[in-house]
This record gives C-alpha cells, structure tokens and sequence, in this order.
C-alpha cells in the first residue's frame, strides 16, 4: 500500500511538471537559470530534496517487487539530487548549461509525462 502511494505521489508530481516543461519550456528554462544564479535558492532547493528523498528513503527501502524496486530507486536519486544542490548546487547547474534548450526541456518533460502516467497508473491499483 505504501509503494503505490508513493508511486502514485511521485507520478503525479512527475505529470504536473511534465505539463509545465512541455506547455512552458521558457519558464524552465528561467527555473533552471535561477538555481544556477542564486546560490541561496539551489541550497534551499537542495535541502527540500535531501530532507524529502531521506524520509522517502527511511520509509521505503525495500526491492521484492518491482514497483518496490523502482520507488527505492526513486527516493534514492531524490536524496543523491538534494545532495549534489547542497554540495555543488550552483556549479552543477552550470554543467547542463548546453543541455538547458527548449528542445531538451521539452523533451524532458515529455517524458516525465510519459513515466508520470506510469507511475500513476500502477500507483492507483490499475495493473
């Protein structure tokens, strides 16, 4: 029960910015230029992460099924992603400069839709 409602939290949360990265490629691109300018807003964000993936982590850790697998892995790169905006929040921001084009934010937010829809799917109970 636990692993489909977090499945299911994640693949919303994954539709909702799938929608916006899609719809509004430019805002993303603005949210991504802000956490590499401010350094106060990429820890903040990093320590939101952190804190979510670490209680996520301590929740569900756990890979006899699949879907256990996959929402361990999940909280598991939510928590390693808090991790690097603490440590290196700004400086790794600058790493995906050449990746940060309406193309790619697009596209990545395609598919944040499509494994959003996923997780929401089985998340529901609907396998």
């Amino acid at each position: 029960m636990m692993t489909q409602a977090i499945a299911l939290g994640f693949g919303l949360y994954m539709i909702a910015a799938g929608i916006a990265l899609v719809a509004t490629p430019d805002r993303g691109r603005a949210m991504l230029r802000d956490l590499r300018e401010s350094a106060g807003l990429s820890f903040v964000c990093g320590v939101l992460v952190f804190f979510i993936g670490a209680v996520l982590l301590t929740a569900h850790h756990k890979i006899d099924t699949p879907l256990e697998t996959i929402v361990t892995i999940l909280a598991a790169i939510t928590l390693l992603e808090g991790f690097i905006f603490l440590a290196i929040g700004s400086s790794f921001m600058r790493l995906l400069n050449p990746l940060v084009t309406g193309q790619f934010i697009r596209a990545w937010g395609i598919l944040a839709l499509g494994v959003g829809a996923v997780l929401t799917y089985v998340g529901l109970g609907w396998h």
